[in-house]
């Protein structure tokens, strides 16, 4: 089996034009620090232009939109109890340097404020949550007037209070409008597949553990990258000791202590406890582009675009969502959607996908054997902030022709499809290329599974 899934992993296709280059990348993140880590930081770095206007005829008739939560607490404490331990032990020893100690009492903060709130949804998520929901009726209150609309989530609460704050959001401005929301368990299939699907997950998931573990995967991999970078700058801001750190103040290494310091600092501001400004102080563009490349590396094995036949197995089990998406769009089309407006609220892990199965140009990263370059292939952390969301809106003329604009983080997005009004598609041609998408993952799983036994 292991011979099999190193076969797999070899397995690429070549990037394409539309992809992104690791010096674009790097001056993404010169621009704005808050960059660099996909699926962290917050969405108020998103920057939200202005709507292209709709074909002449056209209006628009349904909305669909598919969100990650806001911004939220660390899943666990010892997030930020790991690299506080050792600063604070390092503190004690006499071996920070004045930014050093700075650094030691942001995350300190940090903590404090963390405790006892893992994978809750803070107070800036909620807003978020909530601005996007007003800007939503600015943009399609026509849609929101029309009718009644559904809400679903999945069970973890910094989805359901998402739902509620964007709701909040709608009825700001109009109060009146019929809401049906909720959170059940049977909805997790559809929002989480690989949570709870029917058929082999947990097969998948033990196979991807043990394929990690033994160093071929992401771990093993981005670890071995990053451990031959050069991060003395930053050591040398923060610290008169870096052997010592590892010798007595338990960091496992020194790249794995910057990369802990550099995540939690910019996780941090998710609750508002710290800035990017710290992030400037303490690292250098090139330093930050490095664990960029270390973090992006979880996603490019991880559901998070083409190119290699065992991660496109494990994608393939966003199928449910993928069905709930497009099925109910259908049915708005068919005159047959009880609803006027479908919402769903999950995770990143469910979101990132959408990304590369709905045709998005230069959105997608591509699996290849140069590990930065595929890591720079597309802009992850541009396009999965905290609150990432892709809305559909589907608009029709007198004459019954139906046309798709699809938003990513509320800004109109290109599609690999000729047309003269892009942004906005003819609807029969945009699910084509989802259902071309959805047959070549289908095509990889069966091609894999067979070698998961």
């Amino acid at each position: 089996m292991k011979k099999r899934l190193f076969l797999l992993s070899a397995f690429a296709f070549a990037i394409s034009a539309s992809a992104q280059t690791p010096e674009i990348i790097r001056e993404i993140i010169r621009k704005n620090p808050n960059f660099a880590e996909p699926t962290v930081t917050t969405y108020e770095n998103i920057e939200i232009g202005k709507l292209a206007p709709a074909p002449k005829g056209y209006e628009p008739f349904y909305f669909s939109m598919t969100s990650r939560h806001g911004s939220r607490y660390e899943l666990f404490d010892h997030t930020f109890d790991a690299p506080n331990e050792v600063y604070n032990k390092a503190s004690k020893l006499g071996i920070l340097t004045p930014l050093g100690e700075e650094v030691r009492a942001i995350l300190n903060r940090a903590a404090a404020e963390q405790s006892g709130k893992g994978g809750e949804l803070a107070l800036l998520g909620q807003e978020q949550l909530r601005s996007i929901g007003r800007r939503a009726y600015s943009n399609f209150g026509e849609i929101f007037r029309n009718g009644s609309i559904e809400g679903k989530s999945s069970t973890k609460m910094r989805c359901v209070f998402s739902m509620i704050a964007f709701v909040d959001g709608l009825k700001e401005r109009c109060a009146t409008m019929p809401v049906e929301f909720e959170a059940r368990d049977s909805y997790v299939g559809m929002l989480r597949p690989m949570a709870n699907h029917p058929d082999t997950p947990k097969r998948l998931i033990e196979v991807w553990n043990r394929y990690g573990k033994a160093g071929e995967g992401w771990r093993g991999k981005g670890l071995e990258w990053l451990g031959k970078q050069d991060i003395s700058q930053m050591l040398s801001k923060i610290t008169t000791n870096p052997e010592l750190l590892v010798a007595k103040c338990g960091a496992e290494s020194i790249h794995h202590f910057a990369c802990e310091t550099h995540h939690a600092l910019l996780f941090a501001q998710n609750f508002k406890v710290c800035d990017s400004k710290i992030l400037q102080q303490v690292f250098t563009p090139e330093e930050q582009y490095l664990f960029y490349i270390y973090h992006t590396n979880k996603w490019l094995h991880f559901s998070g675009g083409w190119g290699n036949p065992l991660i496109e197995c494990y994608t393939s089990y966003i199928t449910p969502l993928v069905d709930d998406i497009m099925s109910k769009a259908q049915a708005a089309v068919e005159g047959k959607n009880p609803h006027v407006a479908n919402l769903r609220f999950t995770h990143d892990t469910y979101v990132v996908p959408l990304l590369s199965i709905f045709g998005f140009e230069g959105c997608s990263l591509q699996y290849g054997s140069d590990l930065e370059k595929a890591c720079c292939s597309a802009p992850l952390a541009k396009l999965m902030p905290m609150g990432a969301n892709i809305q559909f809106v589907l608009y029709r003329n007198k004459r019954g022709e139906v046309l798709i604009r699809l938003l990513l983080n509320e800004q109109d997005m290109k599609l690999p499809i000729e047309c003269k009004t892009a942004p906005f598609y003819p609807w029969g041609e945009f699910c084509k290329l989802v259902n071309d998408n959805m047959a070549r993952l289908k095509k990889s799983r069966e091609q894999v599974l067979p070698t998961l036994k």
